[in-house]
């Protein structure tokens, strides 16, 4: 496995599962901590703990997104034509704030992982971007808007170069309800490593759809 798709995979993990301890073992064999899997046998308190991790994580959404255009909006134009599909994940953050009668502006941090693309290579994509939404209580109706950052196992693209495997990730997305749970959404989505890596770098504009499960 390449080293910038295993990076990639343990970021992702991370967030979602946070860190697993291990120990060496007399013989030097990292082995798990007491009240990790042994002998293949899970320990049922352990698995008790990362199942209320699991739901402390205070779930919003999980969506199936997929990019229908990469015309350019920011930045330079670019050489290649892309694809993303991927599957992001929705947590609500402490803060939030009442404006009009059942509408209001939360706060959400959202992490995606899945695959970036042009006609010939392909890359594992990992991002991580704190939200601000503007929507109704029941969720059913938003208007999103984020900045953070994202990972690429590879960032050469034939006759186009993204400059390194970390990129500035901009976005802004708005969701309509579709039926009981589920509704439709638009998202736009930017990558831009913001000149870090010289000014012959050109980022990506892709325009996605996605289908989301709200909890």
């Amino acid at each position: 496995m390449k080293p910038g798709i295993l990076f990639c995979l343990i970021l992702f993990i991370s967030l979602l599962h946070g860190p697993v301890s291990v120990h060496a073992s007399e013989e030097g064999i990292l082995q798990p901590m007491a009240g990790e899997v042994k002998n293949g046998v899970a320990d049922s308190a352990d698995q008790s703990k990362k199942r209320q991790v699991f739901h402390n994580l205070n779930w919003h959404s999980l969506s199936i997104r997929g990019t229908f255009s990469s015309l350019d909006v920011l930045g330079d134009e670019a050489p290649e034509e892309f694809r993303q599909y991927d599957i992001a994940a929705n947590f609500r953050l402490p803060w939030e704030w009442s404006v009009i009668s059942d509408w209001g502006v939360s706060t959400r941090l959202m992490a995606s992982v899945g695959m970036l693309s042009n006609s010939k290579e392909k890359a594992l994509a990992v991002s991580l971007i704190p939200l601000v939404v503007f929507g109704s209580r029941d969720a059913r109706f938003s208007l999103d808007m984020g900045a953070g950052g994202a990972a690429l196992s590879e960032h050469g693209f034939g006759a186009q170069e993204f400059g390194g495997p970390f990129q500035f990730a901009l976005t802004t997305g708005v969701s309509i309800p579709l039926y009981k749970e589920y509704s439709l959404g638009y998202r736009f989505l930017h990558y831009s490593d913001a000149g870090l890596n010289g000014s012959d770098t050109i980022g990506a504009d892709l325009h996605m759809i996605e289908l989301i499960y709200r909890f």
